[in-house]
């Protein structure tokens, strides 16, 4: 991958977007509330297992714009479609103007993002949503002006004004950046701290390379497998961060008074090779990391997220965590394979191994996935790709796929992660 390549990619995926790859934001920050409405709550949608909301532009021709935009808890910027920045006038100079709910926000035009990027000429908003159409990020510099709050039961996001929301939960302390609005929390795992960034709109935890490792070396029994599977494949892009990662369970993730048992986690690959990565460093952390409050090692994403209500009072810096719902150490079991997603088709970018063992036989990387127990993948989004190779351990699947445009049927086994 070029250095070009390498950049858009980090400045699109996930929860991504760091400073030097946006526009300034001013010190002041970017977002403005532009209407006497004290509290606001909008329904959530999930695509991607990625919370989406609607935001409502005000065009330069004075008409509405209904838009689905991603709230990215780890993004630091407002980032727009390239045809949405300039339908909008942003190009031109024009401040951002849009509702969510009854608030009414403006950004600064120099805040705003034109695009998400690309990789491999394909648009990252459509390489991680489509078919369902997402134009616009809610970013963490947005988000820190409220006190918000995420009901993944309720399927709301709720904004009010700083301290305007009742707390309920476990209170636990936040680091905030002043500028990003990014949110960290100091997680323990017995004396080991990982600091890691807050991040809802990532539908996994991800952590440095390096930082697995070094868990790894201690306790060998936290190993699950190589590669990434299931949600933990959330960019299903062509890279060695998936294809080479090593997946692991953290077993009682304290933070602050609150512990989270079996927390799956993908300690990500190499981007540019061992060597590369050797002379470089971790490039993809180094460079995600810059508008985070302090150093972090990753990010807790969707998958120990989404069991609780989170309230956030960023101008406190106080977090608020009810249980919904019991954690499931079962997220990732099913079909070991890590996915790539090329058009409207999926085909097999590695298959996972445990202890240098295949943990499905006759398939290769390559390979074309064309249906499931007889159901196609073509045209199928993320989410329904992941349920699809989910199943008990033991479970079978059956596949269908193609190699150098031949079919060939796989009988493959679910196996717990």
């Amino acid at each position: 991958m070029s250095r070009r390549s390498l950049r858009l990619f980090v400045c699109g995926l996930v929860a991504v977007l760091p400073v030097s790859c946006t526009p300034p934001i001013s010190a002041t920050g970017p977002a403005a509330v532009a209407s006497d409405a004290a509290t606001t709550r909008v329904p959530i949608v999930y695509g991607s297992q990625r919370p989406l909301v609607e935001l409502v532009f005000t065009g330069a021709d004075g008409r509405d714009r209904h838009v689905l935009a991603w709230v990215n808890m780890g993004a630091p910027a407002v980032v727009l479609s390239k045809s949405l920045y300039r339908e909008l006038g942003v190009r031109a100079g024009r401040d951002l103007a849009f509702r969510i709910g009854a608030l009414g926000i403006t950004v600064a035009a120099a805040s705003v993002t034109d695009g998400p990027g690309e990789l491999d000429g394909r648009d990252l908003f459509d390489l991680l949503f489509a078919p369902r159409r997402v134009e616009a990020v809610l970013p963490a510099s947005v988000l820190r002006r409220f006190a918000i709050a995420l009901d993944p039961a309720a399927r709301t996001l709720t904004l009010a004004p700083p301290g305007n929301l009742k707390p309920t939960g476990v209170a636990i302390p936040i680091h905030v950046d002043p500028v990003s609005g990014i949110a960290t929390v100091e997680a323990h795992l017995g004396d080991r701290v990982l600091p890691l960034v807050l991040d809802a709109g990532a539908p996994y935890t991800w952590l440095r390379g390096s930082t697995a490792a070094e868990l790894l070396r201690s306790h060998p029994d936290w190993y699950q497998a190589n590669g990434a599977v299931g949600r933990s494949n959330l960019a299903m892009a062509d890279l060695g961060l998936e294809q080479d990662g090593t997946l692991l369970r953290l077993p009682d993730l304290a933070i602050g008074d609150l512990i989270l048992p079996a927390v799956g986690a993908l300690g990500t690959g190499s981007m540019l090779g061992r060597v590369g990565d050797a002379f470089a460093g971790e490039l993809f952390w180094d460079l995600w990391q810059k508008p985070a409050p302090i150093p972090v090692v990753g990010w807790l994403g969707g998958n120990a997220l989404s069991d609780f209500r989170l309230t956030i009072d960023y101008a406190a810096g106080l977090s608020y965590w009810q249980r919904e719902r019991p954690a499931d150490p079962h997220d990732l079991d099913g079909i070991g394979l890590t996915l790539v997603r090329a058009g409207d088709a999926y085909r097999v970018g590695r298959v996972a191994e445990r202890d240098g063992r295949r943990l499905v036989a006759g398939v290769e990387p390559g390979d074309r996935l064309i249906a499931a127990d007889g159901r196609p993948f073509r045209g199928m989004p993320p989410e329904a790709v992941w349920e699809l190779l989910r199943g008990r351990p033991g479970t079978v699947r059956h596949l269908d796929l193609e190699r150098d445009g031949r079919p060939l049927q796989v009988a493959a086994p679910a196996v717990p992660f």
